[in-house]
Parts: C-alpha cells; structure tokens; sequence
C-alpha cells in the first residue's frame, strides 16, 4: 500500500529534508510542499492527500487551533502534526482535536516515516517519545481549570465563571496534583504557567 503525503511546513530547509527522505522510502509517495497554510488547504482538497504533514505556525493560518480545524474537514484526510511547539498545552489541545500524532521536528525522518505507517493502520494520538515522560492525560475540563489556574484566578472565581462550586474546583485541583506528581496548589500553578497553560490561545 502506497501512502500519499503533502507536506505543509514553511521552513524551507525542513521541508526539502522531509520531502526527500519520505521519496525515498518504497510505499511513500510526496504529492508537494507547501509553505503556506491556505495553500496547503486548497492543494490538499484537489489531491486528496492519504496523510498531511502539518507545522503548527505558518504563512497565513488564524492560529493553530483554527488551522487544524479547517485541515481536518479535508475528505478522508489523517493529519500528522511536524512542530517544534512543545508546550503541554498545545499538544493537549491539538491532540484533543482528533489529530493522529504529534512529532517533535527533532525527530529522525526513518521515525516520522514508520509513524504515518501505523496512522494507516489505524493508530491515533501517537506523541514523540521526548514528550511521553511530561505527558498526562488531561481532560478538557481540566484543561479549563489549568487556563484559570495560570491567569491568576482564585478557587471562587474560577467556580463562579464555570458555574460550579468552589469545593468542585478545589477536587479537580486535587486530582490535577495526584496526576501531575505535585504536591500544593502553589506548584499546580507554577506547572500551568510553565506549560504555557495561563497564556494559551490556540
């Protein structure tokens, strides 16, 4: 089985490396680069690409988040993310969006390859083994907690704009410490901030 892949990723360099050792792996076939993230959307609706390799920041494109949404209407289409955004927020919001992996631009192309060929297989939410140590599930309720966390907000207000109590916020800030491995409320925060939760806007 031949797997087709367009290549949407605006650092010249990166992409004429991908392109040429994708090319060279027998059942991968590059249908073209892009380096624009509006072009990459109308050349992956005229050729119909098995698999986009998608940057996160691009020519173009209204944010990370709008743009994957869009790449993702794309009929039949599995988007493998290529990105050197290695904030946990970022990837817990991208990957949340039923994206089939996100890869550091760190990796080898030999692991990009073998990673689009379990995509086809049917493989979702595969992250590169440098993030795996820093990643916990987080759900999306969580996720909202963290935001509030990182801006400032205290317990009550974070209840009051949610809609909840402060004792419900104050028990998913627990189950946030048992599953991060931190042990105060001071150090929840601290994490939010660092992984980019208190300033995320995708």
């Amino acid at each position: 089985m031949s797997i087709s892949v367009l290549i949407v990723e605006d650092h010249q360099a990166t992409a004429d490396g991908l392109a040429l050792g994708l090319s060279r792996e027998e059942d991968i076939s590059v249908l073209g680069v892009c380096v624009d993230a509006k072009d990459g959307l109308n050349r992956a609706r005229e050729l119909k690409p098995d698999i986009i390799l998608l940057d996160l920041h691009l020519p173009g494109s209204n944010g990370p988040k709008s743009m994957v949404e869009s790449y993702l209407t794309v009929p039949g289409v599995k988007l493998v993310i290529f990105s050197a955004e290695s904030r946990m927020a970022f990837i817990q919001v991208i990957l949340s969006m039923g994206v089939s992996a996100y890869l550091l631009k760190s990796e080898r192309v030999s692991t990009v390859c073998d990673t689009m060929r379990q995509v086809m297989n049917g493989a979702q939410g595969i992250i590169s083994e440098e993030l795996k140590g820093n990643f916990k599930k987080i759900t999306r309720s969580e996720q909202e907690v963290l935001v509030m966390l990182g801006r400032g907000m205290k317990y009550q207000d974070i209840a009051d704009q949610r809609v909840t109590s402060a004792a419900t916020v104050r028990k998913q800030c627990e189950t946030l410490l048992l599953k991060l491995g931190l042990e105060s409320r001071e150090q929840l925060i601290a994490w939010a901030v660092t992984n980019g939760f208190g300033n995320l806007e995708v």
